[in-house]
């Protein structure tokens, strides 16, 4: 992908942050944080993006070889397929992203142990494989709230297709986030912004997506051209909703405007809708001064 793209050079540059360790200086960083999004994949033709929250704390590492998630202070919904991914494949990626000051943690790695009520334990456990940070571009602030959480009482719906509703929630957003998975080298997650409409709703089986000018490392993109799949999660940040889609991918190159250096392409496979848990609340307060004009 770097290669077709030519972009070699800036790539090499960028790609010496990797590392197989979480740098000290994000230990706190880490356990600071309220909202994470995983990755997961089921080893076949679906991966997945799920957020999870709780209080500060409830993510940690003791000496950044690996993350530690206490899932008793943390909420996630048991029929999030991150649960099943996890426990029949392992490979599963992190990003701790922490709105307000645009800071992001990337950790891609393996499960070397999950909650289990049998024995009483209650921790998710990644090894970390890759650990990096990632720059601020196109990330909208908002300052998030994690009160007394309340797992919602609504059950999650699965749907074939975009709904109305699904499309005015997806053409409203600014943000996503993206799974995206290499048979061989795992899972990754991350970030995807930009001004509300960015992300071009074609038809209730069909996204379109800007590319715009990153670190050039092409996590993400190399991932899809390599596998031909997505996972995309939309949080309605005002409605209380989470879509999360899960679809075929594949990269348009040939398609380019002053703000994209090209396009990707989602064909939609299967929508899940959930509620987000009571108690959860994010203010906007203002977009990224990177966000291309529409």
């Amino acid at each position: 992908m770097q290669a077709i793209a030519g972009q070699v050079a800036r790539a090499d540059n960028s790609g010496r942050m990797i590392a197989n360790t979480i740098m000290a200086g994000a230990w706190t960083f880490l356990e600071e944080q309220s909202m994470l999004v995983l990755g997961s994949w089921n080893g076949q033709r679906d991966v997945c993006a799920s957020l999870m929250v709780g209080q500060p704390g409830f993510a940690r590492t003791v000496d950044g070889s690996q993350v530690i998630i206490d899932t008793a202070e943390s909420l996630v919904g048991l029929d999030d397929p991150l649960w099943e991914n996890a426990k029949n494949n392992g490979r599963v990626s992190l990003l701790a992203i922490e709105l307000t000051t645009r800071r992001r943690l990337r950790i891609n790695g393996q499960v070397v142990a999950l909650p289990n009520g049998a024995n009483e334990r209650s921790r998710l456990e990644i090894k970390v494989e890759q650990a990096y940070p990632n720059c601020p571009k196109y990330i909208q602030r908002r300052v998030l709230r994690a009160g007394t959480l309340v797992p919602s009482t609504l059950a999650s719906q699965l749907f074939t297709q975009l709904s109305d509703e699904h499309v005015q929630l997806i053409s409203n957003a600014d943000t996503f986030f993206v799974a995206s998975v290499h048979s061989s080298a795992g899972t990754d997650v991350s970030h995807r912004g930009g001004k509300p409409g960015f992300v071009n709703v074609v038809s209730s089986r069909q996204l379109r997506i800007p590319d715009y000018v990153g670190n050039s490392m092409f996590n993400t993109l190399g991932n899809i051209h390599a596998s031909g799949i997505a996972g995309l999660l939309f949080i309605d940040f005002t409605g209380w909703r989470q879509l999360q889609i899960i679809g075929d991918a594949r990269i348009d190159w040939a398609s380019q405007t002053p703000s994209a250096q090209r396009y990707w392409n989602v064909d939609v496979r299967q929508v899940r809708e959930s509620w987000l848990p009571e108690g959860l609340t994010w203010t906007y307060v203002d977009a990224s001064p990177f966000n291309p004009f529409l």
